[in-house]
C-alpha cells in the first residue's frame, strides 16, 4: 500500500486510517463541497407577491425543507415597528437597496438565497437577476398569487407589521406579472397561499430549483406581451386536449416541463402561433415514446 494511505488495524480486523489519510480525506471533502456541490446547486430565488400574501411563510417552509441550506433575506428586517406606524413609501427604495446589497454579499460567498419581498416591478426582479448572472448561479422567480381580498384580510390580522390598505391596493394595480415581457422572468411555480398547502407544493418548487441552469442573458430578451399571452394560452389549450386522450399523464410534472421549455424555445425561434400545435404535439408524443430529450436540462 502507498505510504500516504497507510493504515493501522484494530483487533476486529477493520483498518484505522492514519492521520495523513484522515487529513487528506477531510481536505478533499471540504474542497468537494465548496467547489462542486455548492457551485452546482447555488441559486437565487426571487419571491414576488402582494404584501401579506404569505410570502414569508412560504420562504420559511422552503428553507426548512432544504435543511436550512439556504438563507432568507427579508426586506422586513430593515423595517422596524416605527416604520409601520409612520409609513412612508419614499423609504422603500433604501430598504430594497440594503436588502439587495445583503443578497449580493451572500451570493458572492457562494450561498443560496431566497429574496422575500413584493418584487412587484419587473425592474426589481431584474436587479436580482443581474446579481445571479454576475455571479454565475441559478435564478428563478416564484409568484405568490394570493388574491388581494385575502391579502387585505391577512394584513388586518397582523400585529405590529400592518401596512396601509392603500399600499396593498396600489401595488396590486401596478403589479407586473412575471414572464409577460422577458423569458428569464417566467415564474417556475405560481402559489396561491389561500388555497394551496405549502407542504404539497414545496417538492415541485425544490425540483425546479435543483434543475436550474446558470443564469445568463437570453438571446431574445424582449417578448411582446400579447405574443407571449397568445403562445401561453395556445400551449395550455393543446396540453389540455392532449391530457384528455392520455389520462395517465394527468398531474405529470414532465408534461408541464415539456410545455414550458417548448414555450421558451418557440418564443426564441419565433415560431408562428399556427405552427405551435404540430410542433408541441411532436414533443408530447416523444414523451410518450420515451424519446423526449430536454435540451434545457443539465
Amino acid at each position: 500500500m502507498h505510504r500516504a494511505c497507510r493504515s493501522q488495524s484494530n483487533h476486529s480486523g477493520w483498518e484505522i486510517p492514519n492521520h495523513s489519510s484522515l487529513l487528506f480525506f477531510s481536505t478533499f471533502i471540504c474542497w468537494l463541497v465548496s467547489n462542486i456541490l455548492i457551485e452546482m446547486e447555488q441559486f437565487l430565488l426571487a419571491l414576488c407577491g402582494l404584501p401579506a400574501s404569505g410570502k414569508s411563510a412560504l420562504a420559511d417552509a422552503i428553507q426548512k425543507a432544504m435543511n436550512f441550506n439556504v438563507t432568507v433575506v427579508r426586506t422586513d428586517d430593515w423595517r422596524g415597528d416605527s416604520y409601520y406606524t409612520d409609513w412612508n413609501p419614499e423609504k422603500e427604495a433604501a430598504v430594497r437597496q440594503s436588502a439587495l446589497v445583503r443578497v449580493e454579499g451572500l451570493i458572492e460567498q457562494r450561498m443560496s438565497v431566497i429574496h422575500d419581498d413584493t418584487n412587484y416591478y419587473t425592474s426589481m426582479r431584474h436587479d436580482l437577476f443581474k446579481v445571479a448572472v454576475k455571479n454565475g448561479c441559478g435564478f428563478a422567480v416564484l409568484h405568490v398569487s394570493t388574491p388581494i381580498d385575502v391579502a387585505l384580510r391577512w394584513n388586518r390580522e397582523r400585529v405590529g407589521t400592518r401596512v396601509p390598505d392603500s399600499v396593498i391596493e396600489r401595488i396590486n394595480e401596478r403589479f407586473d406579472l412575471p414572464g409577460r415581457r422577458y423569458l428569464w422572468d417566467d415564474a417556475i411555480v405560481e402559489v396561491n397561499m389561500a388555497t394551496q398547502d405549502p407542504e404539497a407544493i414545496i417538492p415541485e418548487i425544490i425540483e425546479n430549483l435543483e434543475e436550474l441552469e446558470v443564469a445568463s442573458e437570453p438571446k431574445s430578451q424582449l417578448v411582446i406581451g400579447t405574443e407571449f399571452q397568445q403562445m401561453d394560452i395556445e400551449t395550455r389549450r393543446i396540453v389540455s386536449e392532449f391530457l384528455k386522450e392520455h389520462l395517465k399523464l394527468r398531474g405529470s410534472r414532465k408534461v408541464s416541463e415539456v410545455r414550458r421549455n417548448f414555450l421558451k424555445e418557440a418564443i426564441e425561434r419565433g415560431v408562428p402561433v399556427k405552427d405551435v400545435k404540430n410542433e408541441l404535439l411532436k414533443k408530447l408524443n416523444q414523451l410518450i415514446r420515451g424519446e423526449y430529450n430536454d435540451r434545457y436540462q443539465r
